[in-house]
């Protein structure tokens, strides 16, 4: 097995764990294993952060398999999460697995 398997084998069975962080959540239509994090409070915390778009919503990151979704999603688009609208303000991609911001508005 290579390097690119090994690291495809541990983003299933060591990172979204679901006995540990992950559990099964709705991504978009989209069943699949996932952990969530709200970073709202970190992020109106620091220093020269937009703090207003915080007051009324909230920032999560998603992380989830590349393999587990249909596409890819993309700078504002909309995405639901566990049916809460929100909208797509970053996406990265390292090896297969996916960190998704996402911020919402609830007012």
């Amino acid at each position: 097995m290579g390097f690119k398997e090994m690291v495809a084998a541990d983003n299933a069975s060591v990172f979204l764990n679901l006995d540990e962080f992950a559990e099964i959540h709705n991504l978009n239509g989209t069943r699949c294993t996932a952990i969530l994090q709200d970073i709202s409070i970190d992020q109106t915390l620091s220093v020269g952060e937009d703090d207003y778009r915080n007051l009324y919503g909230s920032t999560i990151l998603v992380n989830c398999r590349k393999n587990d979704l249909p596409y890819v999603p993309v700078h504002g688009q909309t995405f639901n999460v566990d049916d809460q609208l929100y909208l797509v303000e970053s996406v990265a991609d390292d090896m297969g697995m996916l960190t998704i911001k996402l911020i919402s508005n609830n007012r």
